[in-house]
């Protein structure tokens, strides 16, 4: 099939502006020309008669989208804020600046999205917006707590959990789990405070003991808790604490081999599950690669060679790919869209919904599970099949594990690996 320019006939659906007959939208224009005009009137300053100079990065990207369609949803759709606010950016009636996000507007995702949708476009500087949305989530609640507790879980929040969220955000690490992870902490130390002061105790005088019977009464906090009871003890909130560790436990694998080439054959033939978590899963599946570095992936890690092979790189060693999953990497690779903007420059290999980060784990994880593959079980079964198959240096590099894992794994696999070297 060819477009009526190429078989050289009228076309119906030609923009009467541009004469595209692509991305068709309504009757005399195409999407990108509908879209522009909208632009023009959003971001355009009336004191010069032109886009907003601040402005005009984002007024380039969201043009220059390979789904204008979807951008003009962003904007038009019932709710949407984006215009009106970008409206007032352009004329100076709002502050292009992090502080009107903080200060003057409303606080939710929608805005949360325009402002990382700035940031990404260098118009406003990075800033870690999760923090600063547990901060105030923090104070509420620590004023539930008594004086003395309060202090104690703040010190832990801040010395301990918010610096490595801020490490995290000035390497541009930081993830919605890392943030979900460190509100699930602090609630955990809460609870732990909250029964201290049933037992007429405080957090300072915890006997082992009593811990000990804390953690008899919440199964399973041994394990959610252990993280705010060994800063107890480390930061000399307490003294003599002791927390048993549990014993570790070897690799196991509860999915069969044949289970697991199932669950390959179905990521590389089905067409109902999203793309991306095709790509990722055969990943993982075939790889062992973590899920959560999956997602970390950018389009560097990919080589397409002349040849037409595919190299992944995903520790240090390049592995080239089967050729029903090059395909899908090179799918993937070139496909955008998943943002309403659909930037055409972003370099993650699964970017997310929100501009400039990449996609989040739950999202490709709920979807695997619904098709019955269950990412732990998956990522077992793929690293017990390598580790019969390759030397753990070797696997410990490919898979993202510690040498002394990967022998681990070897050793569930049965496979003696000791004359590696003087084989080689």
């Amino acid at each position: 099939m060819i477009c009526a320019g190429c078989a050289e006939a009228p076309s119906i659906f030609a923009c009467k502006q541009c004469g595209r007959e692509d991305h068709p939208y309504s009757f005399s224009q195409c999407a990108r020309c509908w879209l522009t005009e909208r632009l023009d009137g959003i971001l355009t300053d009336p004191s010069t008669g032109t886009i907003n100079t601040e402005l005009l990065p984002l007024y380039d990207t969201l043009r220059a989208g390979r789904q204008p369609r979807t951008t003009i949803r962003w904007l038009i759709k019932p709710g949407s804020v984006a215009a009106d606010v970008l409206h007032q950016f352009a004329t100076g009636e709002l502050a292009l600046h992090h502080d009107t996000f903080r200060h003057q507007l409303p606080q939710g995702r929608r805005y949360d999205y325009l402002r990382t949708l700035l940031t990404s476009t260098g118009i406003l500087p990075p800033a870690p917006i999760g923090i600063e949305r547990l901060l105030p989530w923090l104070a509420e609640l620590l004023a539930q707590q008594p004086s003395h507790h309060a202090e104690i879980i703040n010190r832990y929040a801040h010395s301990h959990l918010l610096r490595r969220l801020r490490l995290h955000a000035e390497a541009g690490t930081m993830t919605a789990s890392m943030t979900n992870h460190a509100r699930a902490s602090i609630l955990l130390a809460t609870r732990l405070a909250d029964w201290s002061t049933r037992q007429g105790t405080t957090l300072t005088d915890l006997t082992q003991a009593e811990l000990e019977q804390y953690l008899h009464e919440q199964p399973g906090a041994h394990h959610t808790a252990s993280g705010f009871i060994t800063w107890l003890d480390n930061s000399g909130t307490t003294t003599g604490l002791l927390l048993r560790k549990p014993a570790k436990t070897e690799p196991a694998v509860t999915m069969s081999d044949d289970h697991r080439w199932d669950s390959v054959d179905r990521l590389l033939h089905d067409h109902a599950i999203n793309h991306y978590s095709r790509v990722a899963g055969l990943l993982m599946l075939l790889f062992s690669w973590p899920l959560n570095e999956i997602l970390r992936m950018t389009h560097d890690h990919i080589a397409e060679q002349p040849d037409g092979r595919v190299l992944v790189t995903f520790d240090s060693i390049p592995i080239e790919m089967p050729p029903g999953l090059s395909r899908l990497i090179l799918d993937q690779k070139a496909s955008h869209g998943l943002t309403p903007y659909t930037a055409g420059d972003t370099n993650w290999l699964f970017p997310g919904r929100n501009p400039g980060t990449h996609m989040v784990t739950e999202r490709i994880r709920n979807e695997l599970v619904s098709h019955g593959i269950h990412p732990r079980q998956s990522r077992s079964a793929a690293l017990f099949a390598l580790a019969s198959q390759i030397p753990a240096p070797v696997l410990a590099e490919i898979a993202g594990i510690t040498p002394a894992a990967a022998i681990r794994w070897a050793a569930l696999a049965a496979r003696d690996w000791s004359r590696y070297i003087a084989d080689r």
